[in-house]
């Protein structure tokens, strides 16, 4: 037995994450950590989804920062000339299509409803660039035999936040605030239910004449196909023009089909693309945008509660952290290192470098020595063990001979309480270094 989640639930999925984040009940929090290093090499390891992946990393957390917002976003492809493009089809996984649907270098979407192709029906390579069809509502065929809908453009807004090399933010409007968002909300408003979109040949048949006709068959009105024979076989399907003018996509279709004048021992067959919804009425739906992203940027010292002039290994979303008296954490930003006061210093204790108690004999690692309040920020982790320092012991500086200090009082706990909250992504990375000037920008991709 077979079965599948439908678009329409991935979707559903995605809305009520994206709203949580909003919800004071939701808080999703970025997350750094891991600066010591994975092994000699730097070889980071895959990431596997277990208990234990998730203690290392609540072990070797440093900072976190609230993540207010997300996106549904959608693979990207870039238009190009001289490249073929794929159209729009309801009977494929739209996975399965690659490029159906251009960004370009204005900032707008294009969905291709009809592929170019030559009088053998062979397809043919774009060579005009769909923003010549505009930002209106109604598909155009340009000269080189594609039909494209104009969808949307991307904000300003959404452009820094969520487009990526890969990825591209797409939303549905409810209300308009500039230009742009009122031209899509326009294509939304104006998209046609039951609509036919394009056709698909099943089968081409045999002994056609040039003159066959289709005619389209269904419960709604006003579609039309133009059909194109070679060698005696229907080749092509394309969306007839209509006496307006544009193209005859006609409406109200929740089915149809096409009956061939010509009927002959090698029939043809001749299946319409409906889109029930009309294109453009969510770009959600029609360009598959099945990812979420979650976007966090982490400026500087972010206040004092991230690192500088040091390095982290590990990204994670933390949900609904707590603090160490289990109150809910929602501050904007979190430093979750613990740290301990040092008397009598003698020299400076380095990053990374793993210290050491002469009495408890507990180890960890250092991720920050502030020089002037003689205090160490640090992490322990499966290597170093767990044991705690004890008030009063010599801390020594494995990694840096002659280097010291007293310890003045018992460790205490940072912000918020990394083994509280819920992880829900982890992802291990190459070494990143940061500095007081540098902004990260880090972008989570989630697939349903």
């Amino acid at each position: 037995m077979t079965a599948i989640a439908t678009n329409s639930f991935k979707k559903t999925v995605i809305d009520r994450i994206i709203d949580n984040l909003d919800d004071s009940g939701g808080n999703y929090y970025l997350a750094i950590g891991k600066s010591d290093q994975w092994n000699t090499t730097e070889t980071v390891p895959t990431t596997v989804n277990t208990l234990e992946e998730e203690r290392k990393f609540r072990s070797s957390m440093q900072s976190i920062k609230k993540i207010s917002d997300g996106s549904f976003v959608a693979t990207r492809y870039n238009w190009s000339s001289g490249t073929i493009y794929n159209a729009f089809s309801d009977a494929v996984t739209l996975t399965s299509l690659g490029a159906y649907y251009v960004y370009t270098e204005s900032q707008r979407v294009y969905i291709c409803l009809e592929q170019g192709k030559d009088t053998s029906g062979n397809p043919v390579i774009s060579t005009i660039n769909p923003d010549t069809v505009g930002t209106g509502n109604i598909p155009s065929r340009t000269s080189d035999g594609y039909v494209w809908k104009y969808l949307f453009t991307l904000t300003a807004i959404n452009t820094n936040k969520f487009l990526s090399a890969n990825f591209l933010p797409v939303t549905k409007i409810t209300t308009a605030g500039n230009l742009i968002e009122t031209e899509q909300l326009n294509v939304q408003n104006a998209a046609v239910k039951g609509s036919i979109v394009g056709y698909r040949i099943v089968s081409g048949g045999t002994d056609y004449p040039s003159s066959v006709t289709g005619t389209v068959v269904g419960n709604g009105s006003g579609g039309a196909v133009t059909l194109t024979v070679s060698g005696g076989s229907i080749v092509k399907a394309i969306i007839a023009d209509s006496t307006d003018g544009n193209l005859a996509l006609g409406a109200g279709y929740d089915y149809a089909s096409v009956s061939i004048t010509d009927s002959n021992n090698g029939a043809a067959t001749i299946e319409p693309v409906v889109s029930m919804n009309g294109i453009g009425a969510d770009p959600r739906d029609d360009i598959n945008a099945r990812f979420l992203m979650m976007n966090s940027q982490p400026a500087g010292e972010e206040g004092g509660d991230f690192l500088v002039s040091q390095d982290f290994r590990q990204i994670g979303i933390l949900k609904n952290p707590k603090t160490h008296n289990d109150s809910d954490f929602t501050a904007g930003t979190g430093l979750v290192l613990r740290k301990f006061g040092l008397n009598s210093v003698t020299g400076t204790f380095g990053a990374d470098d793993l210290i050491r108690g002469n009495i408890s004999n507990a180890a960890a690692f250092v991720d920050k020595f502030d020089a002037s309040t003689n205090t160490i920020f640090f992490h322990q982790n499966a290597s170093t063990g767990f044991k705690p320092f004890t008030s009063g012991e010599v801390v020594t500086d494995s990694d840096n001979a002659g280097v010291f200090g007293t310890l003045n009082a018992l460790d205490s706990d940072g912000e918020a309480n990394p083994f509280s909250g819920e992880i829900i992504y982890i992802e291990n990375k190459s070494p990143v270094t940061r500095d007081a000037a540098q902004t990260e920008d880090v972008k989570v991709i989630f697939q349903l």
